[in-house]
């Protein structure tokens, strides 16, 4: 296993694939506006549904609340990931890249997605066997989970852009399998397709999307799968707001000079990701 050999930084580029890309962003965009107005709706000075509701139509609306808040991961999340900092957890090789510890896999490429303006890391996507997964992580209250009321965001996200989700029930969880009308740079007209995964854990909320051979072929998704739920999450101890993204940063020991490079590596597997940042581990 190599060090990190390729570091370098590009742009992103304001072209016709950009609202695609927030779609897959949508919960950094919107996640703290969307908390706000539901600690608003939350906190009114009556306990009394408003309007015409019966008794059963009160408690039913009870009901709908309380599974949208709570948390949601898998059974054995505490045994098999993915893992807090604080739990237990197996000693395999991670990338420390701050709030995220990501396994390594040979012949994996690992791509930092950072903002243009302030260069801040906002995601990071690791690639190999044919196939992707994009992770970010973001602080959660502590009684109250986010992957519930995250993925009835993302079905209306997709649906406003004229795409198609359908919920799947895996060793994850519950998923989203998406399909969101798309134009190749060729011009030609198709699908982009993906699924979200997400995972409530102590004070913080993991949601990764899998695409390429990652979504259905079943020996690549077990790989990634097994990586995703190996990943630990380092929370840290200062007071932040639900759904923010907790900060994620470089392995700074193995950062080679940002002009070192400026061609990313050839990859087939989505034709509209962009990354201004590349890190390869052969």
């Amino acid at each position: 296993m190599g060090l990190f050999d390729i570091f370098s930084k590009k742009k992103r580029s304001d072209d016709t694939d950009e609202e695609l890309d927030t779609t897959a962003a949508a919960v950094a965009d919107d996640g703290v506006a969307d908390d706000e107005a539901t600690a608003a709706d939350r906190s009114g000075d009556s306990d009394e549904p408003e309007g015409p509701f019966t008794a059963a139509e009160a408690a039913d609306d009870d009901d709908d609340n309380d599974e949208e808040f709570a948390k949601a991961a898998p059974l054995d999340r505490d045994e098999k990931g993915p893992f807090d900092s604080e739990d237990e957890f197996p000693d395999v090789h991670r990338i420390d890249l701050g709030a995220l510890q990501v396994p390594v896999r040979d012949g994996m490429q690992v791509r930092l997605d950072a903002e243009e303006k302030t260069n801040k890391i906002v995601a990071v996507t690791i690639q190999h066997s044919g196939g992707a997964l994009q992770l970010q992580v973001f602080a959660a209250p502590t009684s109250e989970g986010v992957w519930n009321s995250v993925r009835g965001q993302i079905e209306q996200n997709i649906s406003q852009r004229g795409g198609q989700t359908d919920e799947l029930y895996t060793e994850l969880g519950r998923e989203l399998l998406t399909r969101i009308p798309a134009t190749a740079p060729d011009g030609r007209k198709g699908l982009r397709i993906a699924r979200f995964a997400g995972v409530d854990g102590p004070r913080w909320f993991i949601r990764g999307v899998f695409s390429g051979k990652a979504i259905d072929d079943e020996e690549v998704r077990a790989l990634f799968v097994e990586q995703f739920r190996n990943i630990v999450v380092h929370r840290g101890t200062e007071p932040m707001p639900p759904r923010e993204l907790l900060p994620l940063t470089a392995p700074q020991m193995q950062k080679a000079d940002d002009s070192a490079g400026e061609s990313e590596p050839k990859d087939d597997i989505n034709p509209f990701e962009r990354g201004p940042e590349i890190t390869e581990v052969r």
